[in-house]
């Protein structure tokens, strides 16, 4: 399938959940892209995350409508972001790009000083979107569920600081490297 046809298939399922032909179930209007495109395409669902991903970035005007309809979703009708829905698509990306910045900034100075607790950090906020995208919870509640996690079973936390630990002689063996 080329990927005009794609690109069709991705304007199809967006208006079905913008007009609410498709049920949602209170699940993600992005995943549910995904996977119509996973089930038409009989692909993986991280080529077709690629694929989504590629097709909104060569295509603005359907990279608008795409955040148009997850912001109606999960904003909106769900009733969640607050004062964020209101704004208008300027001011929304003026914000998020200073806060984009601010949270690079932060983590690079305070990269230098305590790069093993940053690294620990991102590995844990890694995890907790990972699990809330997989069970289909919030960011904070899956969060909880993730130090519920560690703090039952220690073992657990020992093999996030082994990750953690080796990812950091990664890097650092790949900084002298360059």
């Amino acid at each position: 399938m080329d990927k005009t046809e794609i690109t069709d298939i991705i304007k199809e399922e967006l208006q079905k959940i913008q007009t609410h032909q498709s049920e949602l179930h209170q699940s993600c209007a992005a995943c549910h892209v995904i996977f119509s495109l996973k089930n038409r395409l009989a692909s993986s669902e991280q080529d077709c995350a690629d694929l989504l991903s590629e097709i909104l970035t060569k295509d603005p005007a359907l990279n608008q409508q795409f955040i148009e309809v997850v912001e109606q979703i999960h904003m909106s009708e769900r009733q969640l972001g607050g004062a964020f829905t209101l704004r208008d698509r300027e001011s929304k990306d003026a914000y998020l790009d200073a806060y984009f910045a601010n949270v690079l900034d932060e983590l690079n100075s305070d990269l230098s000083h305590y790069s093993h607790q940053i690294l620990r950090k991102l590995v844990l906020a890694y995890l907790g979107l990972y699990i809330a995208q997989t069970i289909g919870v919030d960011y904070h509640a899956a969060t909880e569920e993730l130090y519920y996690l560690l703090r039952k079973n220690p073992q657990k936390d020992s093999h996030l600081e082994e990750f953690v630990s080796k990812l950091e002689t990664r890097i650092r063996q790949n900084r002298f490297t360059e």
